[in-house]
């Protein structure tokens, strides 16, 4: 699994991940904070983050970033490049 995250310069972040041949996306508008709620994740007992635009869910095997009735999952030992990923780009 590969996982690449963009951000523009108007805050707008897609996630895109490429599986053997299968490729899926999650475009996320006012994205200028989930790089944070992304790594915020990581903290032991950490709760879901909701914002107006995007949740960032935890889940047992990593988190799940929904926009409306779609999600994103980023396994644990992704979340640190997507992170890295985001603020490369601000």
């Amino acid at each position: 699994m590969e996982i690449t995250a963009t951000i523009d310069e108007h805050g707008a972040a897609t996630l895109k991940a490429t599986i053997l041949n299968s490729t899926t996306h999650l475009d996320v508008a006012d994205a200028d904070g989930l790089a944070d709620d992304i790594e915020a994740g990581l903290t032991v007992d950490h709760t879901d983050t909701f914002r107006d635009g995007y949740a960032v869910l935890v889940q047992p095997d990593g988190l799940i970033v929904k926009v409306g009735g779609s999600g994103f999952d980023i396994p644990w030992q992704h979340i640190t490049s997507v992170v890295a990923q985001l603020r490369d780009q601000v």
